[in-house]
């Protein structure tokens, strides 16, 4: 190793090629922070171990692209799958080694070919390695590239810290801004001081870009440090998920933190950079907006629920609708194109937008959000709420208390809504203030729902909060009084929107259903129903008739009958009736005297009365063939179950039903009408009737008043539904020992219940 005093900007990029295979400690001319930096530019490795498939003296970063690098500069390429090196760790203390106040950044020239959204793929990194003599959770620092929507890809930064308790924690920090994949060269390098979440920055192609700590969040406990090596490329024992593919060049770590003037020196493209930067912190351009309505924007397919999309990630607008105030309960209703109910695709963004009269000076506003929101006045961002919580409400929550309202008398947040506050120096104007607030609905983990959004303003008196309206209409008073009955009239208007819509995606099925309907109505013309056999109601003389067919038709001597019940039928059912009966296998069914005289695909009788010799079901069960014998498997038919079915072909295979007793079909006497009405109540509706119910129908003398109740009581179709309702749910009901969630087969119908 060689101590070389480099230029401000070829102290990063001049290569010598004796000692470019190694790690190079470099001392700077700004102190006595080091750097230790991989170049590639040679076939040697002194100092690290490659593992995998790993391609060597490719062409890196060059000119005229980058005209301030090498002309025969040279990178590796790692195609994946654990490809990587491995750096030993020289012990305690290390220049791999850092702690709480030590400053650190990583950079690196990478060329990414492929990369999934989600995946995170190492370019440099300490710990993790899945070494046994270290902690799997080990992760002293890393520089990573995260997959994300769209083909890009994120700068990204993760470590283990240790708390007081001894308690293992991870920090992850994506970027704001982003580069496409596969679209040539770029520079990463994101810088950390230990201890201290708020000096986090990185940049990409020399540009900074802000980010997001997730996961445990940002921290001041140090992070983990041990003597596990560093590897480039890869993480956890090679995993291929982990695992970097294209190529590496210039891997760095430097013992300070960079700052935006050290890191814009280090890059230089011929047409500048290549970089997807974050949306800027502007208020949205809506353009011309309804004089005294809310425009209220939906705009689905947001690619994450906990930041603000960036330029190119900006969705369409999906759906709008118009309102008076600055209020939202939900979303309206997604149908498919044939008019069944489908979803958003979240998360989704969504924006109310109105231009508003507000009173001069100094404002203050509510806003109350479930999730990621932020208000704009008059061009200014006056308040910002976090993103929502990745872990949604599951029933097994403590129960979250009431949340105390800004002022006494006010309406309150929705359980796990946030409630922000903001100000604004509003200067005397006789003209309209526009306000935009946007919010982002649904994620992971989370339901594609609102809740209660509302944006309002304090009272002059500052005793109070109203709901802010379109133009010049008066503000909502933010109390359950004046709220409640708007949203009432809301609902109604977005159920109505919904019916709209529904019906209007359905209609592109009208000309289907008319054809079905034609045939059915063809099909009910050609097979008149049958006529009730006598006067009465249709469903006692249908029963009736039945009753007097059985009692007509069990002529069969009792003795006949009981040896065909006790001897025959069982054998038949055991051995016969699994596959032909039940089923229908050879296209033979022996469940009917019918259908065993029919024969199967083979049209060969099974049974032929009087003569068991001619019968198939004889000869099968008589077979010595493995391919014949019936049944197929177990053990054959006894001998004497075999004699008794030859028997019963012999005398003519009747196949008589089981004998009707006349005491068993006998009607039951007629109940009394208070017996009548309980039971016919709690079986149609669930409940008892009502006081007035019962006296009007006790008092009723008509002949017909039974008829006409279940009539009446099945036209109730609200309480008929709520009392199935509870029939249905039980049926299914979750069995917890068989839940998985990804069939999700019941779910939607019991929400839909």
């Amino acid at each position: 190793m060689t101590a070389v005093s480099l230029s401000p900007f070829l102290r990063h990029f001049v290569v010598a090629a004796v000692l470019a295979s190694g790690a190079l400690p470099i001392s700077g001319a700004d102190g006595p922070a080091k750097t230790t930096q991989w170049n590639f530019n040679s076939e040697e490795a002194a100092v690290w171990i490659p593992r995998g498939d790993i391609i060597r003296d490719q062409a890196g970063p060059r000119p005229p692209e980058f005209p301030d690098l090498d002309k025969d500069n040279t990178a590796v390429q790692l195609t994946g799958n654990g490809a990587r090196f491995e750096i030993k760790d020289p012990g305690p203390q290390s220049q791999f080694d850092f702690t709480n106040g030590d400053g650190l950044t990583l950079e690196a020239w990478i060329k990414v070919d492929t990369l999934r959204s989600g995946q995170p793929a190492y370019i440099v990194s300490k710990g993790r390695t899945h070494n046994p003599r270290f902690s799997h959770d080990n992760q002293n620092w890393s520089l990573r590239i995260v997959g994300a929507p769209n083909g890009l890809g994120r700068l990204g930064f993760l470590f283990t810290s240790v708390a007081p308790d001894g308690k293992l924690h991870w920090h992850r920090w994506n970027s704001e801004a982003a580069f496409k994949i596969a679209s040539g060269w770029h520079h990463v390098a994101l810088a950390y001081e230990f201890g201290k979440s708020e000096t986090m920055r990185g940049w990409i192609d020399g540009l900074p870009t802000e980010g997001i700590w997730d996961v445990d969040g940002p921290t001041t406990d140090p992070p983990v440090v041990d003597d596990d090596d560093v590897w480039i490329g890869s993480s956890m024992n090679g995993s291929a998920t982990n695992s970097f593919q294209g190529l590496i060049d210039m891997v760095a770590i430097h013992r300070k933190r960079f700052t935006d003037q050290e890191i814009a020196k280090r890059f230089s493209r011929k047409d500048g950079p290549q970089v997807v930067l974050a949306t800027n912190k502007e208020m949205p351009d809506l353009g011309e907006i309804e004089r005294d309505a809310v425009l209220v924007q939906f705009s689905e397919g947001l690619p994450a629920y906990e930041r603000w999309p960036n330029t190119v990630e900006m969705p369409a607008e999906t759906d709008r609708l118009l309102s008076d105030h600055f209020l939202l309960p939900r979303l309206p209703r997604r149908y498919d194109d044939w008019g069944i109910r489908s979803a958003w695709k979240p998360p989704v963004l969504i924006r109310l937008a109105a231009d508003v009269k507000l009173p001069t000076g100094k404002q203050r506003f509510l806003i109350r959000t479930r999730a990621l929101a932020r208000l704009w006045i008059a061009g200014k961002l006056i308040a910002e709420t976090k993103p929502a919580d990745a872990s949604s409400p599951n029933g097994h929550d403590l129960v979250t208390p009431l949340a105390e309202p800004p002022h006494p008398g006010l309406r309150v947040k929705d359980y796990h809504h946030q409630e922000v506050f903001g100000t604004i120096e509003l200067p005397k104007s006789e003209g309209l203030s526009r306000v935009v607030l946007e919010l982002v609905a649904g994620g992971k983990n989370q339901r594609t729902e609102t809740g209660e959004v509302c944006v309002a303003i304090e009272t002059a008196d500052g005793q109070s909060f109203s709901i802010l309206s379109a133009g010049a209409k008066p503000a909502l008073p933010l109390t359950d009084a004046a709220v409640e009955p708007v949203l009432a009239m809301m609902e109604a208007t977005l159920a109505a929107r919904d019916d709209r819509d529904r019906r209007a995606a359905a209609a592109s099925r009208d000309a289907f259903w008319k054809k079905r309907h034609a045939l059915a109505a063809a099909s009910v013309k050609q097979n008149p129903p049958p006529q009730p056999p006598r006067k009465g109601h249709p469903i006692d003389a249908f029963l009736d008739a039945k009753i007097e067919a059985a009692l007509a038709g069990s002529t069969t001597s009792s003795e006949e009958s009981e040896a065909f019940q006790k001897n025959i039928l069982p054998v038949l059912q055991e051995e016969c009736f699994r596959c032909h009966g039940d089923k229908e296998k050879g296209g033979l069914k022996l469940d009917s005297r019918q259908a065993a005289l029919r024969g199967g695909d083979s049209e060969i009788p099974s049974i032929v009365p009087g003569d068991p010799s001619a019968s198939e079901l004889i000869l099968r069960v008589r077979s010595d063939d493995e391919d014949l014998i019936m049944p197929p498997t177990g053990d054959p038919l006894p001998e004497a179950q075999i004699a008794a079915l030859e028997s019963w072909i012999q005398h003519g295979a009747t196949w008589p039903e089981p004998p009707v007793s006349p005491e068993k079909v006998t009607k039951t006497p007629q109940i009394s009408d208070s017996a009548f009405l309980r039971r016919i109540y709690l079986d149609i509706v669930g409940v008892p009737p009502t006081a007035k119910e019962a006296r009007a129908f006790l008092d009723d003398v008509s002949p017909d008043k039974r008829t006409r109740l279940i009539d009446q009581l099945l036209a109730n179709d609200e309480g008929h539904a709520d009392h199935q309702m509870a029939e249905w749910l039980d049926l299914l009901a979750e069995n917890p020992t068989l839940i998985n969630a990804s069939l999700n087969s019941t779910g939607p119908f019991r929400w839909f219940l």
